[in-house]
């Protein structure tokens, strides 16, 4: 029981965060697609895009089958597709140069925004506690 009230700090730091995400992203964003939105996010920003199946295998089970189609939701509209008309634009597929058959995932201007916010949300609950 003491190592989760030592953890309780933590816990609120990292609800703050759920928190703003949740305020950011539209009301149809599962828990599963927000985890891997931050795995991107932490993926990219760490100097190391990942691709699709990359991503998936390191979230493991948390991630559905049928996030294989919903994650396209974070990238860009396309006029193609008019289901992606609703897109969020957060992040965008980069051909890898050296196999064009490699798609990473990278963070957009307006993604980066979002995750700025996100950890943002979380450092201020630290700053206050």
């Amino acid at each position: 029981m003491i190592r989760l009230l030592s953890a309780l700090p933590e816990l609120k730091h990292f609800n703050n965060a759920l928190i703003r995400l949740a305020s950011l992203a539209p009301d149809r964003l599962s828990l599963g697609q927000a985890v891997f939105f931050i795995e991107a996010a932490r993926a990219d920003l760490s100097g190391q895009p990942a691709t699709f199946t990359e991503l998936r295998d390191r979230t493991g089970p948390v991630i559905s089958r049928s996030l294989h189609t919903t994650y396209k939701v974070f990238l860009g509209t396309d006029e193609r597709e008019p289901r992606r008309q609703t897109a969020l634009g957060w992040l965008v597929r980069e051909i890898d140069a050296e196999d064009n058959r490699r798609k990473y995932l990278r963070l957009t201007a307006k993604g980066r925004r979002i995750i700025e916010e996100v950890i943002r949300a979380a450092q201020e609950e630290r700053e206050t506690a």
